[in-house]
This record gives structure tokens, C-alpha cells and sequence, in this order.
């Protein structure tokens, strides 16, 4: 990635301005040439929480490899699906008369309640554009699960490879909804805090979903 996940993260959290859609779903386009980043906002309204109480359902229909993702999540990201295709899929002109695809490096971000959203959006990306799939990647800042099962099917691996889950200590966010549910992470989970530096405090485990703190240990990592 061009930027780093301190750099990502206070993009996503304070910098970029949102566009709402639907039920408080909040998402944003930086386009940097021929590369697009998609932000999703963290949640920022109850709406958005009652969502999390909500079960699984299939994605899609007529799937080839049939998984199932939590309801709530889904149901928010379904309000920004077409928006999202519609960028995704987006095509300029050439020289020869002929139209290429406008992005060729996408990368979806996402906080929180956003970072569910990001998952879903880069299973998405790496779906519909598989001529760019060694240049999509995705960062879930303190995401909680989405994905319903005790482990991601080895056949749908490969569509979160190059994402990433961030969590800071033992943020309880990242715990939810919990294993016993049968719900689980896709992609990797990078732990930031596990351990402390003679200057640098642990957040305890609600605290450390804080904006602030997410990106204090962000910017501890990068020191090291």
C-alpha cells in the first residue's frame, strides 16, 4: 500500500468526508490516480449497533461456494452495494477508441462497525474484478466479526488474502459477535499493544477501541 496503516487510519477516522446512504451507512471515494480507496465510517448512530443483534444470511444468490455472513452487517452494506459497483466498475476511454477500467490498485478501509463493511466490500472488489485481484487489499480497523462459521472455507481464503484485520490490545469490539455464535475474522488479525514500552500504557479493552488510542498505538508500532 502507498500509505501506512497509521496514515489509513487517520484518513479513515478524521480526514475523509462521508457521504450517508441509506440507514447511517457512511462510505467515501479518494481516487489517487489509477488508484481508488473506499472508507467506511465507524458506526456513529444506535441503528447502526442494532444491527449487530441481527442473524446470518447468504450474501448473494446463486452462489457457486455457499457461506454465510451476519445479517446485520449485511443488510448495511446492501445499502451501498450499487454505489460501490458502479465505482468499482468504472471505465475511461483509450487512445484506440476502446475503454479501460479507471482503477487498477483498490483498497477498502473501514472502522468499527465500518470495518465489517470493508470486509464485505473487498470479497466484492476481488469478485467483480478479477483482472486486478493481486492489487486489492483491505484493512478492517477494529472490525467485529462478520463471517459465520468457526473458520473461513479454505475454498474462499483466497479472496481475503490480502486483507487484514486491526486489532488494538484486546479491543472487545473485535470479540463480537463472539465464537460462541459461531462467527469469526476473515483474512489476518494483526494485534497492536501486546506488549508495552517503558513509555506506552496498555488500553484496557473498551478503551482501546477509541479512535485516539487506535491510532496512539498505530503510530507506537511504526516507532519500533
Amino acid at each position: 500500500m502507498n500509505l501506512k496503516l497509521d496514515e489509513l487510519f487517520d484518513n479513515c477516522a478524521y480526514k475523509v468526508v462521508y457521504t450517508q446512504v441509506g440507514d447511517s451507512v457512511n462510505y467515501a471515494f479518494v481516487e489517487e490516480d489509477d488508484t481508488l480507496y473506499i472508507y467506511f465510517q465507524g458506526s456513529n448512530s444506535i441503528s447502526d449497533w442494532v444491527r449487530n443483534f441481527w442473524f446470518f444470511k447468504r450474501p448473494y444468490k446463486n452462489m457457486k461456494i455457499s457461506y454465510y455472513v451476519h445479517g446485520g452487517f449485511l443488510s448495511a452494506w446492501k445499502e451501498v452495494e450499487d454505489i460501490i459497483s458502479n465505482k468499482i466498475l468504472e471505465k475511461v476511454p483509450l487512445q484506440d477508441g476502446h475503454y479501460d477500467y479507471k482503477f487498477k490498485k483498490i483498497i477498502s478501509v473501514g472502522y468499527s462497525h465500518g470495518g465489517a463493511l470493508s470486509g464485505l466490500c473487498h470479497e466484492f472488489v476481488w469478485f467483480n474484478r478479477p483482472d486486478i485481484r493481486n492489487n486489492i487489499f483491505g484493512v478492517g480497523f477494529e472490525s467485529p466479526r462478520f463471517y459465520h462459521g468457526l473458520f473461513v472455507k479454505k475454498k474462499l481464503k483466497e479472496r481475503w488474502k490480502n486483507y487484514i484485520v486491526i486489532r488494538n490490545h484486546f479491543d472487545i469490539v473485535t470479540f463480537l459477535p463472539p465464537r460462541l455464535f459461531l462467527f469469526t475474522h476473515v483474512g489476518t488479525v494483526c494485534t497492536l499493544n501486546q506488549t508495552s514500552t517503558a513509555n506506552y500504557k496498555k488500553p484496557k479493552c473498551i478503551g482501546a477501541h477509541y479512535p485516539d488510542k487506535v491510532l496512539e498505538s498505530l503510530r507506537e508500532h511504526y516507532k519500533k
